[in-house]
């Protein structure tokens, strides 16, 4: 990156996350909202999930930089807080429930960082 360069902030370009981790993250996110309407049993596990990883990111990554550290963790975090889960189940995508937590954070951290 440039010096003095600008990039929208938004979906996939921001200047302080690489654009693969974003797109990542969103997808994942997006790939959350299907789940409801195929496997409705599963939603609720998987918004706990997802809510229950999203507040550890809150509790150890304050700002973006941290953020995008942790996201190497991303999959180990989940499969933690999956194993305190006793509606976890075999074929629920703990890459999309990390992958959508660090989308959350995300737009959590971008929104602070403009106030």
């Amino acid at each position: 990156m440039t010096s003095g360069s600008t990039f929208p902030v938004g979906p996939f370009r921001d200047p302080e996350v690489p654009s693969e981790l974003l797109a990542r993250w969103f997808h994942a996110e997006e790939r959350l909202y299907p789940v409801a309407m195929v496997l409705p049993e599963r939603y609720e596990t998987v918004v706990r999930l997802v809510g229950r990883i999203a507040e550890q990111l809150r509790a150890s990554c304050a700002d973006l930089p941290s953020l995008v550290a942790a996201d190497a963790g991303g999959r180990a975090m989940a499969e933690r807080v999956a194993s305190f889960d006793p509606a976890t189940s075999d074929d629920i995508d703990l890459n999309m429930i990390a992958g959508a937590a660090f989308s959350i954070r995300y737009r959590e951290l971008a929104a602070n960082r403009s106030s």
